[in-house]
């Protein structure tokens, strides 16, 4: 969901409370940042998170973990 115009923010689960295991959740939270950025008719495809900060937020939840990645594309 875009939280602000021009800000992005995504969740996604892992079933694993084990850091090792959560690269596919990561992955596709990524992947949803992208396909916001791309459905504001911005032109920001996934070549504009090169050299941006990304903010990351692990969550404990019963089964795993809650894996959550915010962007805002060209906040230092």
């Amino acid at each position: 969901m875009a939280i602000n115009e021009g800000r992005y923010k995504a969740s996604e689960t892992a079933s694993s409370k084990h850091p090792g295991d959560w690269g596919r959740a990561m992955a596709r939270a990524m992947a949803h940042l992208v396909e916001q950025a791309a459905d504001d008719d911005t032109g920001r495809g996934h070549e504009e998170l090169y050299g941006e900060d990304l903010h990351l937020l692990i969550r404990e939840i019963e089964d795993g973990v809650e894996i959550t990645l915010s962007w805002t594309p060209g906040e230092d």
